[in-house]
């Protein structure tokens, strides 16, 4: 199966174009996502949520990173 992805920028031609798609021949399905469906996983979309707030890590370097990733382990276990 080979999949084609639209991204539709304006919501109100959504019913329109996917009524459109189903006359196609060779069309098995068509399934609707928006950004947030596509993520469903609830660790994802609070990540998600925290980086739109900037709650964020910003390191200057990988070995910065490493030093954060540690220091945050430490203080977890």
């Amino acid at each position: 199966m080979t999949q084609l992805i639209v991204n539709v920028e304006d919501i109100s031609l959504l019913n329109d174009l996917k009524q459109a798609i189903t006359m196609l021949r060779g069309v098995g399905s068509i399934i609707e996502r928006t950004d947030e469906t596509a993520a469903s996983n609830k660790t994802t979309l609070k990540a998600m949520e925290e980086a739109r707030m900037g709650e964020t890590i910003k390191c200057s370097s990988f070995e910065d990173y490493l030093r954060t990733c540690f220091d945050f382990l430490g203080k977890v276990s």
